[in-house]
């Protein structure tokens, strides 16, 4: 009933049951027991009916040879879904993406200057913090340097950055206070500058009063542009860095316009965004100087504003981009931090994925053992009735012709149950996830412990017929199941 295969010199293959040739051994057990112990019609049906599910078990190997079937789903599965969390988790904690940034213009060049080839990252150019932010809304970057003032959704990544930019405030000298302001000019429509000096002319009361004109980038690219005659105020929000912006204070003090300061006085506080600072003399242009004496102003946070999607790896290269880039040196507290949590996050996340790929693996593979379970039951009956069968033939006691018709009776019971343990076997090599099933290791402890009772029996009765031997105590009656052990 075993094969083997030669792979090679002195190399043979694992043996395999072949359950055609345990077929053939149940066929003919039920013929010898119809031809040599007539009448016994109860053995007869066992019989038939383990060479039935030796014929059955041969049709179930063939079904679980094919590509497609239910015996294959659990480990169809498994590897899927160990493919599917190994592309997750280098997709999250290994690759390198190249991220996509949303950034004014001007300033895109300032970063590529200031990053050079040690970055990769792509460069969508917009025309102010808000259209920045209406990008990243649309998902067409993954990042966006978003300046103070401009109202960010809650669900977005958001970190305040090191730098700062300065409200840079100028008034005409035909205009004494905030009240006598009517027209303001400032940078792009809606952006940041222009979204600033509006919440300023709100709270100065004079929003409804005034006029913008957004012709600061003309004026900083044009050296020859004039400021219209109208213009009261220049209100923008700047880096006085910016070598473009250099000698636009002069500029503006040759066109009569001196530094003022953008006071709220208690209202700025209700701007977190803001912070309260001082231009000191000659900060701006030393030579002139300009300022002449010290204007209070306000320092205006700049913010990385982030998709909630991103992934680790790329939250991780952001802050590789910010380190880079920023003139401040970072709060070692703060990325030890975030990488605390970020590690945490991640170690939850891969836990909870890993005990889901578990949970529904023994799901599959409990639904597979089902549906053996059914076949699993009738070779179990089937050791049953051969237990009642073989329980009441005695060979203690009797006459020649009965003690060797019953030796007979109990051989073939042996045989059948040797039979019945090789199929239970050829299943578990099919599948082998049917070494899980409970029924399967009753099935053979139950056939080993029949089989050792019914050769005891065979072996005392051999015992029996030598007259020199003494009379063996004899063995209990064997019932149902019931073994010697």
């Amino acid at each position: 009933m075993n094969s083997a295969s030669s792979d090679g010199p002195g190399k043979l293959s694992v043996p395999r049951l072949d359950i055609a040739h345990v077929a053939q051994r149940a066929r003919e057990i039920w013929e010898e027991v119809t031809r040599d112990l007539p009448g016994h019609e109860g053995l007869a049906r066992a019989s038939r009916n383990v060479a039935a599910a030796a014929c059955e078990a041969e049709r179930v190997a063939r079904r679980l040879r094919r590509p497609l079937g239910l015996h294959r789903l659990p480990a169809a599965f498994l590897v899927f879904s160990l493919l599917l969390f190994a592309f997750w988790s280098y997709w999250h904690f290994f690759h390198v993406s190249e991220l996509t940034i949303a950034i004014s213009a001007r300033e895109a060049v300032r970063l590529r200057e200031a990053v050079g080839k040690r970055f990769r990252f792509t460069v969508v150019e917009t025309e102010g913090s808000r259209a920045s932010l209406d990008t990243l809304l649309r998902r067409e970057a993954h990042f966006a340097f978003i300046q103070g003032g401009v109202e960010v959704p809650n669900d977005m990544l958001c970190k305040e950055l090191g730098d700062r930019e300065l409200v840079m405030f100028f008034l005409h000298s035909r205009v004494h206070d905030m009240t006598q302001i009517r027209t303001i000019l400032t940078s792009t429509a809606d952006q940041g500058s222009h979204s600033l000096a509006r919440t300023f002319a709100r709270i100065w009361g004079i929003a409804e009063e005034v006029r913008y004109v957004h012709d600061w980038l003309a004026f900083t690219d044009d050296p020859a542009y004039v400021i219209g005659q109208d213009v009261d105020a220049v209100f923008v929000v700047k880096d006085p860095l910016d070598e473009q912006i250099a000698d636009v204070p002069r500029r503006l003090r040759d066109a009569g316009f001196q530094l003022a300061s953008p006071d709220l006085g208690a209202m700025c506080l209700r701007l977190p965004y803001l912070k309260e600072s001082e231009i000191r003399p000659g900060y701006l242009d030393p030579m002139t100087p300009i300022p002449e004496q010290p204007v209070a102003s306000y320092d205006v946070a700049t913010y990385l504003v982030g998709r909630s999607d991103l992934t680790a790896r790329q939250r991780a290269a952001a802050d590789d981009l910010l380190r880079q880039t920023s003139r401040t040196e970072p709060d070692v507290s703060e990325p030890g931090i975030d990488v605390a949590i970020s590690l945490v996050q991640g170690l939850e996340s891969v836990l909870g994925i890993v005990v889901y790929i578990g949970l529904t693996f023994l799901a599959f593979l409990g639904l597979d053992i089902v549906a053996y379970r059914r076949r699993f039951n009738e070779l179990n009956t089937l050791v049953s009735l051969i237990s009642m069968h073989q329980s009441r033939k005695d060979v203690i006691g009797l006459g020649p012709a009965d003690r060797e018709h019953n030796i007979t009776y109990l051989r073939f019971c042996s045989d059948l149950l040797g039979l019945i343990t090789v199929i239970t076997g050829y299943y578990a090599q099919e599948n082998s996830a049917l070494t899980y099933n409970r029924l399967f290791t009753v099935i053979n402890e139950r056939c080993t412990g029949l089989k050792l009772n019914i050769q005891l029996k065979i072996l005392h009765a051999l015992i029996r017929q030598d007259p020199s031997s003494p009379e063996p105590p004899g063995p209990e009656r064997a019932g149902n199941g019931a073994t010697s052990k």
